[in-house]
């Protein structure tokens, strides 16, 4: 089948390219008109059904008609001259709030983002409002505002700019300014703050992956022709997932989108290099382009499909995991890389087949067998002094596992991102009231008789009395009075440690001792989420790593018909992840100074770098099975597979981990941290695991690497010692 697929896409290759660029450009545009009816920046939508939180938020949907989407966008008012408040003040404050249900958009300039079909329900819903404290020292008032919208829509941010700007035209006509914070507020502000970093972010990652493929290949085609399909393929892949998204009802995480492209990127321009550096091969050989092409591609064909397949697999794991934005992001990534997949198979030999000679133009270095490079010297070393270097390498990536024992999680993803109007307006109310305060966590209260006011109070004295609690609001009663919410201000911010502590342990525990007779008492708010998604993803490590490592393995086993080599290579990821782990607790825990490494990151992290590192290690047990199936010692085998291969896998390598490395010009903590452990983890399986401690420890091992096949035995020629003194 795939010989037939490969023989077609070099013999009919302008229709394959053709095609691939008509479908590229129709899912292109689906994905970017619709892309965002099926991203979310809400964590609670991502909750296990079973957690207390999501029982807490079903209920206050039914109960206080809290819909799916809304936030709390908190607004400060306070004396534009620094002053304390005066009645006036205050009384002007209060018409300002009362006003804020009232505030409509003006849907004339939304149309500017908005799509051929317009504007719609996009704008979002001011739902109500209601006053807050006053702080301690008399300088401002607060103010709640319930906001639905889809934070990630354009329409919407720019309708909440709108009543932003027209609240503080208000406040100014009262001699007040006004500062705004949380939810929608935060997003807006944050997302016109990394404009520039995200364009520049981008302009940087295809100008390393260029400038890296030119210095590779020296030829201008070979460096801009795979970015031109991968744009393409990207394209189709990103409809895709939003077609799927539309049609099976799921949402993506807001970071998804960004991810998929860096893996895309990536991934696609490993495969793309595996190809033309074998395509170069049989070029030297004196063959014409669609032979040459059909060729390379009959070698690596099988390499990508399998390499893909193990992303796949590792990442279909992930629909099986309780947090649901794993639940989703696995079939993300495997539904990219099979587009991906089928474009290895497909439009990368066609465009190899067009293009043959030309890729590498105007150079002409290739057309020469490079001899006595880096890569053949490490070849000779590695063959002739096998468990040296095998023992130095693993003693390396032993030393840095080590450090991953003491990893710690951070939910405060956000931490450390530029300054903007609403981190000030946060930091300015974290100043005299709890950190908490401009997020407040309600304790929603289910009876089942009709409550009064002072049936609750012991509970509120009760929440307000934990330790870790700074203040409890007056209970609000639902209509029939048969449910009650408690607004709760931390001391320390939802997101932080401490918050989770918190609402996991003390404050529900109260919750339920206080509540009264005949009534269920049920913590919700940011502080619970990210307590229940915290243990669900301690559940899903515990389940999905070996899951991921079988699947793997198995992988590994029907392509290299073999059980020995297999063993050793899942060892050898296994001990890479540890050591990349290890580095990112090292370098953000212990040097500098974080709370720990973000919470996403050691699952992402084992998923990514296995399942890559193991498209690396594929590459290179390929070629070294193919030189013993040639006749080849064990020795001369590696030698001879290092000095090919290795370049190749380099170069893969330094792509990949520069695609991954863009992540950190990003201004929230754990995407950074997940660019450093993503490009260390690509440098380490490219530069050091495949290339050298898999080779090696293949020269250890000899032909029962591929036991139980057969192959057929060679001596170890002199000539190998000779050549590497």
């Amino acid at each position: 089948m795939l010989a037939q697929i490969l023989h077609y896409a070099t013999t009919r290759p302008k229709r394959v390219i053709a095609t691939w660029v008509v479908l590229g450009l129709a899912l292109s545009a689906l994905g970017a008109w619709q892309s965002f009816n099926v991203t979310t920046d809400d964590t609670a939508q991502f909750l296990p059904k079973q957690s207390e939180s999501a029982a807490a938020l079903r209920y206050a949907r039914d109960a206080f008609d809290v819909r799916e989407g809304t936030t709390t966008v908190t607004v400060l008012l306070a004396r534009a001259d620094g002053g304390r408040l005066t009645s006036d003040d205050r009384a002007a404050v209060a018409s300002i709030t009362d006003d804020l249900p009232r505030w409509r958009p003006d849907l004339e300039p939304l149309k500017a983002e908005s799509d051929p079909f317009g504007v719609g329900d996009r704008a979002g819903k001011l739902l109500g409002s209601a006053a807050g404290p006053v702080a301690p020292d008399g300088r401002f008032q607060l103010a709640g505002v319930q906001w639905q919208a889809n934070t990630t829509d354009p329409v919407a941010l720019a309708a909440y700019r709108q009543f932003r700007d027209d609240v503080a035209d208000q406040a100014a006509t009262h001699r007040l300014r006004a500062g705004f914070t949380g939810g929608i507020a935060s997003v807006a502000d944050a997302a016109k703050a990394s404009e520039v970093r995200q364009y520049l972010a981008s302009i940087l990652l295809f100008a390393a992956v260029l400038g890296l493929s030119l210095l590779f290949f020296r030829g201008v085609l070979a460096a801009v022709l795979p970015l031109l399909a991968i744009v393409v393929v990207g394209g189709a892949a990103t409809g895709l997932i939003v077609a799927a998204a539309l049609v099976f009802g799921f949402k993506l995480d807001t970071g998804t989108p960004q991810l998929i492209t860096v893996v895309l990127v990536g991934v696609g321009i490993d495969y793309f290099l595996f190809l033309l550096f074998r395509l170069r091969e049989r070029l030297r050989m004196g063959e014409d382009k669609r032979t040459a092409a059909l060729h390379a591609a009959g070698r690596i064909g099988p390499v990508i499909a399998s390499a893909a397949l193990a992303i796949v697999a590792a990442f279909a794991t992930l629909g099986i995991a309780q947090f649901g934005q794993f639940r989703v992001l696995g079939p993300a990534v495997a539904i990219s890389v099979l587009v991906m997949l089928a474009a290895g198979v497909t439009l990368m030999p066609a465009i190899a087949a067009v293009s043959g000679r030309a890729l590498f133009w105007p150079s002409k270095r290739w057309q020469e067998e490079p001899a006595g490079g880096l890569a053949e010297r490490l070849g000779l070393r590695i063959a002739t002094h096998p468990g040296r270097t095998a023992l130095a390498v693993t003693a390396v990536l032993v030393a840095l596992a080590a450090a991953a024992l003491g990893t710690q999680s951070n939910y405060d993803l956000g931490s450390g991102g530029p300054s903007t109007a609403a981190s000030r307006t946060a930091d300015e109310i974290a100043a005299t009231l709890p950190r908490g305060a401009s997020d407040p966590q309600p304790v929603y209260v289910r009876a089942d008789h009709a409550l009064s006011a002072g049936e609750l109070a012991p509970l509120r004295r009760a929440l307000a009395g934990v330790d870790g609690v700074g203040d409890a609001g007056e209970a609000v009663l639902t209509a029939d009075r048969r449910g009650a919410q408690i607004d709760v201000a931390l001391d320390d911010e939802a997101t932080s440690a401490a918050g989770m502590a918190v609402a996991r342990g003390p404050l529900r525990d109260t919750a339920r001792r206080a509540a009264p007779a005949g009534t269920t008492a049920m913590v919700a708010g940011n502080a619970a989420v990210f307590a229940d998604v915290s243990d669900a993803i301690d559940h899903d490590l515990r389940l999905i790593f070996p899951l991921a490592a079988g699947l793997i393995g198995l992988i590994l086993v029907v392509m290299l018909r073999s059980v020995v080599a297999p063993a050793y290579l899942l060892l050898a990821v296994a001990l890479e992840f540890a050591a990349t782990l290890g580095a990112s607790v090292l370098v953000f825990q212990v040097l500098g100074g974080a709370h720990g490494v973000a919470f996403t990151l050691p699952l992402v992290l084992f998923l990514f770098v296995v399942a890559l590192g193991t498209d690396y290690n594929i590459l290179m047990t390929a070629r070294l099975r193919e030189e013993m199936l040639a006749g080849r010692s064990p020795r001369e085998a590696v030698a001879e597979a290092v000095r090919r291969v290795a370049p190749a896998i380099a170069a893969a390598g330094l792509v990949l981990a520069t695609s991954f490395g863009t992540l950190m010009l990003e201004p929230d903590q754990g995407a950074r941290q997940m660019g450093f452990a993503m490009a260390f983890g690509i440098l380490l399986a490219s530069l050091v695991v495949s290339s050298v401690l898999v080779p090696a420890l293949t020269a250890l091992v000899g032909h029962k690497a591929w036991w139980p096949g057969r192959m057929p035995s060679a001596s170890r020629p002199r000539a190998l010692a000779r050549r590497a003194r």
